[in-house]
């Protein structure tokens, strides 16, 4: 081979590695480019439960937060009560959490609630699907209070909330209220949401699973 051929050869093969590069190079800064654009519409959604104590009773609130830098929109949500099939009534959990003879001693409640799927959360906004507000006077307040303070210490199972929710740009996200899952856990589709709920459920063992076991 003479060396017009080995110098052909040569400039072939840099011009291969050269168009690899350029490829590898655009395909980086296309992933960059996405990323930073995914960073920049990204919805935080928090799920809170929120309780306290009024100067005429007490009160119970389920809230939706986005503390994120884009807009979340809301496509699906469930709720896992314990002994129960899933929900998507807030109402059924605070019964859950406040049963019929914890309402004997404290009172009926009254409501408020607004609508959760569909809607559009803007960075900042909050929205509370539930409220429950009990009037009565510091007897009542204590019953309240020692009802909060069971489910504070695990006592009962709890009810977990699961919200699925997606970006401008169709990237989605499963917020819950279960402690070991603090972040949202990203999703292919909201239409996936039951399973992905389910995978998650497991990961918890409640108070009373572990006291059937023992």
């Amino acid at each position: 081979m003479g060396n017009g051929s080995k110098a052909e050869m040569l400039i072939a093969v840099c011009a291969v590695i050269s168009s690899i590069a350029a490829v590898y190079i655009a395909w980086d800064q296309a992933r960059v480019m996405r990323s930073q654009e995914k960073a920049d519409v990204w919805p935080i959604v928090q799920l809170i439960h929120e309780t306290s104590l009024t100067e005429r009773g007490a009160m119970y609130e389920f809230r939706v937060e986005n503390a994120g830098v884009g807009p979340a929109l809301i496509d699906e949500y469930l709720i896992a009560i314990p002994g129960d099939e899933d929900d998507t009534s807030f109402r059924d959990m605070v019964n859950y959490y406040i049963d019929e003879d914890a309402r004997q001693r404290i009172g009926e409640p009254n409501w408020s609630d607004w609508a959760l799927k569909g809607r559009v959360l803007r960075p900042g906004a909050s929205l509370t699907p539930v409220g429950a507000y009990w009037e009565g006077d510091e007897d009542m307040q204590n019953e309240f209070n020692s009802e909060v303070r069971r489910i504070a210490l695990g006592e009962r199972a709890n009810a977990e909330v699961f919200v699925c929710y997606c970006s401008i740009l169709s990237d989605c996200w499963v917020s819950t209220t279960m402690a070991s899952y603090p972040r949202p856990t990203e999703i292919s589709s909201c239409e996936n949401l039951e399973s992905a709920a389910m995978a998650l459920l497991p990961a918890v063992e409640t108070t009373e699973s572990k006291e059937a076991q023992q």
